[in-house]
């Protein structure tokens, strides 16, 4: 499914990268303060300037100690560089003094919705870049963190809504290797790769916890929009990471034409990981005028302890008529999930609060909320689903939810397993199961009730 070569050449050219460098920058040698909360804004201002002197093979180099940072640091047009970060980048709390920028630069994210008025930069902004290596010497890796506690929380959202920092926001970028970072506490989405070709991901980790419970409750919650890893563009490799988050923990996003290196996002794997959270995601694909498009997309060998949700493919709807996208050739093997605390496996509408016609996150608990499905102008297509094992979920196993005007085509259940299922709220059917042309095969149990246990029997429906 997924053109493995062309991955492994890629991997292999972004390791090369870091060897030759011709200078290494030292930021506390430049004057970077160690250990000094009051520094984050002269800290700041000296990372943007060494940043902004790098030439190619050139390594900016931050040792094993804690630097403060005031937000609003960027690395943008370079090409062949390095940043080895040996201890810690801690971003100061809160939103009094983080720096802001203009509404046209606000809405570079092609996810999120139009603003026309300023927005606070980022906390990390890199863009137009090539051949990049993110790194750490540390054995343990090095870290940023940004106090997102105090970004937090329902109050701060009725407040200000999706106004707050990524974490780390990397956009156009190719031939990027990022390894031994580990992501903690962002204020919003944690790790945003959009429009890149030829990424790599190794031993790195988010972490977004309001406290060390290790399930998802209501407390820990209330990080939410806190994302692990969101990618889109062309021949991705994630492995060898994990993610305890409050929302999508690695997530697949759709490109359209518009894109700069990638006119679809394809050619992905995500594999060997850890993830808790709302899941290993696929989208949302909100249809558009230009085909927005996720394919050949391969998720394996994976523990999801704990998590929310598991298995989580999403599609949004939009007024537009001429709009369309598509959701194809997806194969998540080898997954193991204990104890989810809501669906295990969502193959369906985006179940959200702010987008158009959006299944209710209510749905099905709360009486009279809706639950649109998927826009006719989305396909979904040869979606399988093979070896995953679910042990005691605390709900029914999953919602497979078409739009019957245009069902979901050659959806395969292969071995998926649900151990001692939850009862609520869809009871002995197991699965809500809508619009699907599905096939259960080789011990899957439960059964959807809506999919055939037969080729030949799928073939003549």
């Amino acid at each position: 499914m997924i053109n493995l070569c062309l991955l492994l050449l890629a991997a292999a050219g972004v390791r090369h990268q870091a060897a030759d460098r011709l200078e290494r920058l030292d930021f506390e040698a430049a004057g970077g303060a160690a250990n000094q909360p009051e520094k984050a804004a002269s800290n700041t201002a000296l990372l943007n300037r060494l940043l902004d002197s790098l030439k190619p093979k050139d390594t900016l180099y931050i040792s094993a100690k804690t630097f403060w940072l005031a937000g609003g640091v960027r690395l943008v047009n370079a090409h062949d560089v390095t940043l080895q970060l040996d201890g810690t980048l801690e971003f100061r709390e809160g939103r009094s003094g983080w720096p802001e920028q203009q509404g046209n630069v606000c809405n570079l994210n092609p996810l999120q919705p139009k603003r026309s008025l300023n927005c606070v930069q980022e906390a990390f902004l890199i863009a137009n870049v090539s051949r990049l290596t993110l790194t750490s010497g540390n054995q343990h890796g090095g870290t940023l963190n940004g106090n997102g506690k105090s970004w937090w929380g329902y109050i701060e959202y009725a407040l200000h809504g999706e106004d707050r920092p990524r974490l780390l926001s990397i956009y156009n970028a190719t031939d990027i290797l990022v390894e031994k970072w580990h992501f903690v506490n962002s204020a919003y989405w944690t790790f945003t790769a959009l429009d890149v070709a030829r990424l790599e991901v190794r031993f790195c980790s988010v972490s977004a916890r309001v406290d060390k419970a290790p399930e998802h409750n209501l407390g820990n919650l209330d990080a939410f929009n806190t994302d692990g890893f969101d990618v889109s563009g062309r021949d991705i490799y994630i492995h060898h990471s994990e993610v305890w988050n409050q929302d999508d923990c690695f997530t697949i996003q759709p490109r359209d034409r518009r894109g700069i290196n990638s006119q679809c996002t394809e050619n992905v794997l995500i594999e060997n990981v850890n993830a808790s959270g709302l899941g290993l995601t696929i989208g949302a694909v909100l249809p558009t005028l230009f085909h927005n498009c996720i394919r050949n997309v391969t998720f394996r060998k994976a523990y999801m302890f704990h998590t929310f949700k598991g298995i989580y493919m999403k599609s949004q709807n939009s007024p537009e008529p001429q709009a369309s996208g598509e959701i194809s050739n997806i194969l998540y093997e080898d997954i193991y999930m204990e104890r989810p605390t809501q669906v295990a496996i969502w193959i369906g509408p985006a179940q959200e609060a702010d987008s158009y016609k959006a299944c209710s996150l209510l749905w099905p608990v709360v009486p009279f909320v809706s639950c649109s499905p998927p826009s006719v102008a989305v396909l979904w297509e040869n979606i399988t689903l093979r070896r995953v094992q679910v042990h005691n979920p605390i709900q029914s196993p999953g919602v497979i939810y078409g739009n019957p005007k245009r069902p979901m085509k050659n959806i395969t259940f292969e071995n998926v397993v649900v151990v001692n299922p939850g009862h609520e709220p869809w009871g002995g059917s197991f699965y809500y199961c809508e619009g699907v042309n599905g096939l259960a095969l080789n011990g899957t149990t439960p059964l959807p009730p809506c999919f055939q246990t037969s080729a030949s029997t799928l073939l003549t429906t």
